[in-house]
């Protein structure tokens, strides 16, 4: 998809522009930039086309259930992934500190790369814990998406784990804080405060809340 788009942006280039074509293409941005709930997909520094989103914030925020309840409250889970846009299985990739999603591939960092990447598993086995579960979409590049992965690598499995931390959110925030959009993310050890702080933002080009949005969610 990226490679598309970008072909698309060069013969754009190279083809003579009427008033009327310029006009028609800031209408269309214009028009864009109207949207209330979500960001539009970022153009790229570089001018040569607009990145598709691929990375992925989910926020389980279901009840812990007892006896953590009255500790915790509605504070399940985060998880980060990664789909590339050009649809190449090899570069999925998925981080899941503290998690309980098992997969063969899956070693003690809990991180996932690979065709063994299956969002709609993770998201699946996320809504096992009840339906407070979001996935949101954001518009990443290449180099911010491979930040997201050293980082995660170097935070391994459970970063400042305790009884009250159990380091999924920390895990999830910092790995992603300071990145394109999420720039303005603070690290957090709660997945409702995390949840907060990217619905506040409005980043997101797009979330889905059940299996059924998400397979619509990752097909746009």
């Amino acid at each position: 998809m990226r490679k598309q788009i970008r072909g698309l942006q060069n013969v754009y280039d190279e083809v003579p522009k009427t008033t009327s074509a310029l006009e028609l293409r800031d209408f269309s941005e214009a028009a864009n930039s109207f949207s209330p709930n979500v960001a539009s997909p970022r153009p790229l520094e570089n001018g040569k086309g607009t990145e598709v989103a691929a990375t992925y914030v989910v926020s389980n925020t279901n009840p812990t259930g007892w006896p953590l309840q009255a500790v915790l409250g509605n504070n399940m889970h985060s998880g980060v992934f990664i789909i590339p846009d050009d649809g190449d299985p090899e570069g999925r990739f998925l981080y899941d500190p503290a998690g309980s999603y098992m997969n063969r591939q899956m070693g003690s960092g809990r991180t996932l790369y690979g065709s063994e990447v299956s969002a709609e598993d993770y998201v699946r086995y996320q809504l096992r814990d009840g339906p407070n579960v979001t996935v949101r979409r954001y518009a990443t590049t290449p180099e911010e998406e491979e930040e997201i992965r050293k980082r995660a690598f170097d935070l391994g499995g459970a970063p400042a784990a305790n009884w009250i931390d159990p380091g999924c959110t920390t895990g999830v925030s910092e790995a992603i804080k300071g990145i394109g959009p999420f720039r303005h993310v603070e690290q957090t050890m709660w997945p409702t405060e995390l949840d907060s702080q990217l619905k506040g933002l409005r980043k997101h080009v797009g979330e889905a809340g059940d299996l059924e949005s998400l397979r619509r969610l990752l097909t746009k």
